[in-house]
């Protein structure tokens, strides 16, 4: 009696009608065997077609990430060229930088140790530009990491450049008020008298200090203010007759006495060459002339002193 796990089974083949059939006769383990092996030969041709398919996925990735590579070593070396070409500038804005402070009295020339060479450049630590020795110009490409330390470094250096140009340009401003209001013109054109010296009073015979320049001109010849300042009085004062007293700041006043007329009042804002009055003969005053003081800190200095026209 057979198994019932082991059957055969017939298979006819008939080509015709009139040939003679075939048959053939099948066990069923031949036939479970058969599909067992065709199973696994295309679970191996599968594995074979998949791993073929993913070596050719990452051989394409590979080329892919060596062409990236490719690019971004070229970029890199770019980089590194820019950052030494920077790094470069940077050393010659630090070099006008350091002359610009000589110039405007900010440091001494001596703290130059060589200027105009476009090398290394001391910015007040230890830390040179990049660029200005080999550090920018590396063997082979660096890291991501160098590139982000050379940029902090050439930041660092331009905020410092920055910095300093900053603090000279408020310098400067600051000068330049300080200039447009430091008397340093001629108040009137004419002859010079009496100056700044001791001297005999034409009117009392005494000795006494003439704090002033007295200027021998034309009657109505227009008066100016010798720098920028706010009028602090504009009236007749006793022997000074009509007079105009202007606060420059910073310590600087000017007075202008015997007037025949005013152009300001007090309280006006005036500017270096604004005409504030005209010559004329008003209080103590042997004829036609300007009395004119300069004060600074509250003391009488030489007029002369203060005229650069």
């Amino acid at each position: 009696m057979k198994s019932k796990r082991n059957k055969n089974y017939s298979v006819i083949i008939v080509p015709e009608a009139t040939s003679t059939r075939k048959e053939f006769v099948l066990s069923s383990r031949l036939i479970r065997n058969a599909i067992i092996g065709t199973s696994v030969l295309i679970l191996i041709f599968g594995f074979m077609i998949f791993d073929y398919l993913t070596m050719s996925f990452n051989r394409e990735r590979m080329k892919v990430l060596e062409a990236e590579s490719i690019r971004t070593e070229k970029m890199l070396k770019e980089l590194d060229t820019r950052f030494k070409q920077v790094s470069e500038s940077l050393a010659r804005m630090n070099t006008l930088k350091e002359r610009i402070l000589v110039m405007a009295g900010l440091t001494s020339p001596y703290a130059l140790s060589e200027v105009g060479t476009g090398g290394p450049i001391n910015m007040g630590t230890d830390m040179e530009f990049p660029g200005s020795s080999t550090e920018l110009m590396p063997r082979q490409p660096q890291a991501n990491l160098d590139l982000m330390t050379k940029t902090k470094d050439v930041v660092g250096q331009s905020a410092d450049i920055e910095q300093s140009l900053r603090f000279v340009k408020e310098h400067l401003v600051e000068q330049k008020v300080r200039l447009s209001h430091t008397p340093a013109l001629w108040p009137t054109r004419g002859y010079l008298t009496d100056g700044f010296r001791w001297r005999t009073n034409p009117l009392t015979g005494k000795q006494h200090f003439h704090g002033a320049q007295d200027i021998s001109t034309q009657l109505g010849n227009p008066v100016i203010a010798t720098a920028d300042g706010f009028v602090l009085i504009a009236e007749q004062i006793g022997a000074m007759g009509n007079v105009v007293h202007i606060d420059h700041g910073f310590g600087y006043q000017t007075r202008y006495g015997h007037l025949s007329s005013f152009n300001v009042k007090e309280g006006d804002r005036v500017s270096r060459g604004q005409v504030i009055g005209y010559v004329g003969s008003t209080g103590r005053s042997t004829g036609p002339h300007l009395h004119y003081e300069v004060i600074f800190m509250g003391n009488h200095v030489n007029p002369l002193d203060f005229v650069l026209d």
